[in-house]
């Protein structure tokens, strides 16, 4: 016996009574089967309903060889069953369902693209439309023209079809079934094969925004809100607009000129930042040279740098080792080590065997050439043990 589908008729219907036809172990779960429910099964790019059957909360519906099961948490011990559908779920997902349909057809009168998929998500809806190019001046039309279909208020309306009745109707696609054909129908606007719910009248939608759209193999994916969603889509941008104006001190209009040069003042903040890094750098590789004391012909510079960065450690080697005869052991000191082990070219040490012969100490990783190797570890507090070793490794 297949499942009554109460939804069919009736996309409002929130409460309904039942026979229990059977209860089935549903992987960890159970799958109950009634005469009739008013529960939309997950298809078509829409989820399924979930509410409760009696005190038992319906997780997911799904359709299985036209029998709609109910997954539910626990098993059910009654004959009958009083069915409550989770409503603003519901309601939430007819409103998107029924802008799909308005704003598939606005692709397909506007700019001729079918469309290829839909996704009812959680927060987002999407489509994917076969279109070969979309940019900024095409999105106002789309909208325009689907908004304009809102607030008209059209009905829509949903029924099987007769093989005689499908061959006179415009569909905007073909349908997937061969028998009991329902065409969804936004009164003389948009006719289309589907068996989800979806609101009576298009003012009922609310409105649709299109929030983003990419470039996808086949077209462009395109995602949009619709109803409620769009309202608190609409609030949120609002409150990020207000906090955003508040702290650059600008009216919501000029926040994108002000972010434009908040941008230009960093740029150049940022290059008189660096120039002065490097001159510090500079500065402070003179002074190493200076203090350091030549063994066997060489200069050995042995230094931890507190809570800086591998760049800095970089750019300090590359003034050191610019001095011939230098062998450099620099190490970062943050939440874990990098170290940096380097020489001038002049120099014959392999700075790579040495930093290997060393790691254990810090339970390090990495390599590099006889010139220059680099590398991390976790023992942080071993880095003076970790530079002293590599020292008396040299011995110079």
């Amino acid at each position: 016996m297949k499942t009554e589908r109460l939804f069919n008729d009736n996309p409002y219907l929130e409460e309904f009574n039942a026979k229990v036809v059977e209860v089935i172990p549903f992987n960890d779960k159970y799958g109950v089967v009634l005469d009739k429910t008013a529960f939309y099964p997950e298809g078509g790019g829409q989820p399924s309903d979930t509410g409760h059957l009696n005190d038992v909360n319906v997780l997911q519906v799904i359709d299985k060889d036209g029998q709609l099961l109910h997954i539910v948490d626990k098993p059910l011990e009654s004959e009958t069953v009083k069915g409550l559908i989770n409503w603003p779920r519901r309601f939430d997902h007819m409103q998107q369902h029924t802008g799909q349909h308005i704003l598939s057809e606005c692709f397909e009168k506007l700019l001729n693209g079918s469309t290829d998929s839909f996704h009812l998500g959680k927060d987002i809806v999407s489509i994917e439309i076969n279109i070969e190019n979309f940019n900024d001046s095409d999105m106002p039309q789309i909208e325009n023209m689907a908004n304009a279909i809102i607030y008209s208020n059209l009905p829509v309306t949903a029924k099987i079809v007769t093989d005689e009745e499908l061959q006179s109707i415009p569909l905007r696609k073909k349908p997937k079934v061969s028998e009991n054909i329902r065409i969804v129908e936004v009164k003389e606007f948009d006719y289309s094969p589907c068996g989800g719910t979806h609101v009576g009248a298009t003012g009922e939608v609310g409105m649709i925004k299109i929030i983003n759209w990419e470039k996808c193999k086949g077209g462009f994916r395109f995602t949009f809100v619709c109803g409620y969603r769009a309202l608190k889509d609409y609030s949120l941008q609002n409150s990020i607009t207000r906090a955003l104006g508040e702290k650059l001190s600008v009216r919501d209009f000029d926040i994108v000129e002000a972010v434009g040069k908040l941008q230009a003042d960093y740029r150049i903040a940022v290059k008189q930042l660096s120039a002065a890094t490097q001159e510090l750098i500079k500065y402070e590789a003179e002074q190493l040279l200076a203090e350091s004391n030549q063994v066997g012909g060489l200069k050995l510079i042995s230094k931890i740098l507190e809570g800086r960065s591998m760049n800095d450690a970089k750019l300090l080697a590359q003034y050191l080792t610019q001095s011939p005869g230098t062998i450099v052991l620099l190490a970062c000191r943050n939440e874990t080590a990098q170290v940096l082990f380097t020489r001038s070219e002049d120099a014959s040490i392999d700075m790579n065997n040495l930093l290997k012969k060393v790691f254990p100490i810090i339970d390090g990783k990495g390599g590099g050439n006889a010139r220059t190797a680099q590398g991390g570890g976790d023992k942080v507090d071993k880095l003076d043990d970790f530079l002293s070793a590599a020292a008396n490794m040299l011995n110079i």
